[in-house]
Parts: structure tokens; sequence; C-alpha cells
């Protein structure tokens, strides 16, 4: 009687489409499409960067010095460290990861979908600002109308497609991940807002001794104001944290947003004794201290601009935001160590 051999991957069909539950994870793919796609988001913010902070943008608005724009593009590229730390965060899981099945992978680490959910938002609202550039950096009063920036063409294509497919990546790793039971996308917004939810309300450290867990707990609660601040306040408070006034201050509200998940990831860590131990976390952390010192440092290079401080006309009506996000930001540079 010939022998009956077991299928290894249960094949369910559910509303129409096929899903095999039980099939292994492709991790060593997955790790090498999140280092393409963090160099691609990476190198596209660094395009809207370099093309934004510069002369002629829009026609006839000069820099007052050629220190002011290299400076100022430093300070935006403070956002750098968090995009590639979070990216290798996740490829490094699923490197080390042994997962028999998709819902393992996403349970291999409490960051994992977390992080790839954040990933999904901040590749979404990257390829929105993109695509309204001319809107959002519009300057008000001037006539005919102007704005810092405007991408079209080539340039908007390959910047929608670079943030989109990150995006992309992130959200259907997040989607397959999930548990069984809740695959179905009619719950999805119900997930979201609970899980934001308990976020919110767990930021709090739970041991106020531990000044660690104290140091990420205040960095989320930060990220988000600034956020906030860039996303929904008008001028001057939105230039805070960026000092990139209308040019690329509600860009730079994306990444604040991924270095608040990225934080509150690094809080829980702490509390769960894993900050130090296990890899992914030792990137969340590196760029986390990386975006400080950046930030840091371009605030640091000011002082040796020229045009400082008579130029920085929008910061000079927030000089107490200012401070405060200085030293704020200021915590990421202290150490993991108790």
């Amino acid at each position: 009687m010939p022998a009956v051999i077991e299928p290894s991957a249960s094949i369910v069909s559910r509303g129409g489409a096929t899903v095999c539950d039980g099939c292994k994870p492709p991790a060593k793919l997955l790790r090498w499409a999140y280092a393409l796609a963090g160099v691609a988001t990476t190198g596209g913010w660094a395009t809207m960067v370099y093309t934004t902070i510069r002369d002629n943008q829009p026609a006839g608005a000069m820099m007052p010095s050629w220190q002011h724009p290299v400076f100022a593009r430093i300070g935006a590229m403070s956002a750098a460290p968090i995009i590639l730390g979070s990216f290798a965060s996740l490829a490094t899981t699923c490197n080390e990861s042994n997962a028999e099945s998709w819902e393992e992978l996403g349970s291999s680490s409490p960051s994992f979908r977390r992080q790839n959910l954040a990933l999904a938002t901040a590749g979404a609202a990257s390829c929105l600002w993109v695509r309204f550039a001319d809107v959002v950096t519009k300057i008000p009063g001037t006539n005919p109308v102007a704005s810092h920036q405007s991408y079209n063409g080539i340039m908007q294509s390959r910047l929608i497609g670079a943030y989109g497919s990150a995006g992309l990546l992130g959200a259907l790793v997040w989607a397959r991940c999930l548990p069984e039971d809740s695959r179905n996308p009619l719950t999805w917004p119900k997930r979201i807002g609970d899980g934001v939810s308990k976020a919110i309300v767990s930021i709090a450290p739970k041991d106020v001794n531990d000044p660690v867990q104290v140091k990420y707990s205040l960095i989320t609660a930060s990220m988000l104001i600034f956020t906030g601040m860039q996303t929904v306040c008008n001028m001057p408070i939105a230039v805070i944290p960026s000092w990139t006034s209308r040019r690329l201050s509600r860009a730079f509200p994306i990444w604040t947003f991924l270095g608040a998940v990225t934080a509150f990831d690094l809080k829980e860590a702490t509390e769960n004794g894993k900050i130090l131990v296990d890899k992914n976390y030792r990137y969340l952390s590196n760029g986390i201290k990386g975006f400080g010192v950046t930030y840091m440092g371009a605030r640091a290079l000011s002082y040796f601009d020229p045009s400082f401080p008579a130029h920085f006309t929008v910061v000079n009506q927030v000089p107490g935001l200012a401070v405060a996000a200085m030293l704020m930001i200021g915590l990421t540079l202290r150490s993991d160590e108790k």
C-alpha cells in the first residue's frame, strides 16, 4: 500500500482567496528586500533635502550664505539614521529568524509588526508629500503663486516609486504576519486603533527609577509632540524641530513619527531586558542616537553660519520651543547602560 504523504502546509480558502497558513516565509529574501527598501527610502529623502534646500527654490530665492543650505541639509538628514535603523532592524529579524510560518515571523520580535506598519505609514505619507509638494510648500502672499518645491515627471515618479515600494513592503509583511483570526481587512482599523490606544497609554515607564526606560519614554512623547506640531500647527511653531521653514517642515514629521515608534519599541525592550541583548534593538537604538548626534551637530554648526541669527527669522520667533526641542533630543545621546 503506497505511503500517504501529509502536506506540510495547510491550504485553505478565505473569501475566495487561497491562503497557505503553514508556508514558510522567505526570510532571506525579505532581508534583502528590506535592505534595498532602506537604501531607496534614504536616497529619496536625501534627494528631497538636496533639491528643496538650495538657491532658486523658487526662482530668485537665494540663500544668505553658502553655509546656510549646507547646515540646514545636515539637520534635515538627521532623519536618515532613524530610517536606516528601522530597516536594518527588520532585516536582522528576518536574517536570524527560523520561523516556520508568517505568523511566527511576526511574533519573533515585539517590534516587527509595529515597525512594518510604521514604515507603511511613512511610505504612504511620503508619496503624498511628493505628489502635493507644490501645495504643501506654497509661499503665502506670492502672486503668481510660488512654492519652494514642485515635483513632476520622472523625478516625481522615481520618488513615489522609492517611497511607495518601501511602504508597500511594510504593509504586505504586516498584513501577512497577522494572526489567522485578524486577516480580514475589515478588522484592521479596529486592530490598529486598539494598538495605537494601548501604546499611547503605555508611554510612561514601568519603572521610573530606571533611567533608560525614562529616557525612551520621554523621547517617545517628544517625538509624538514634534509630529503633531509640524503636521497641524501653523508657522512659526511648525518649524520646530526641523528648522527648515516651509521647505521641509511638513515632511520632517514623517520621520519624527517613525522615531516615536522606534523609541517606544526601545522602551518596551528596556522593560523586557532585551535592549542590550537582541541585535535588532541595537540597530534601532543606534538609529535614535544617530539622529541625535546629527541633529545636535547641525544646530551647533548653525552658530558658524554668517547669516545666523538674522536670517533664521522663523526660528527666532519661537526661541523657547527651539531650546526645548534641543534639550529633549539631547536625551538621545544618553547611553543605554543604566
